[in-house]
């Protein structure tokens, strides 16, 4: 596999892995005793960025 098909799949996989695995990078204070998992602006920023780069890259191979 080339290094390019390489980066396509792992980017793949994480983008898959952190959609369906629901993976925060902040946590608050929910007020009861627990916590509430969200995630930043940054974070979310990111990942939108990547998918969307992902999808360019995919048309740009049919």
């Amino acid at each position: 596999m080339g290094k390019c098909a390489a980066l396509y799949w792992k980017t793949k996989a994480l983008l898959d892995y952190i959609a369906s695995e629901h993976v925060y990078d902040k946590l608050g204070d929910a007020g009861c005793g627990g916590v509430d998992p969200y995630r930043s602006e940054t974070f979310h920023r990111l990942i939108v960025d990547a998918d969307a780069a992902l999808k360019n890259f995919e048309e740009g191979m049919s």
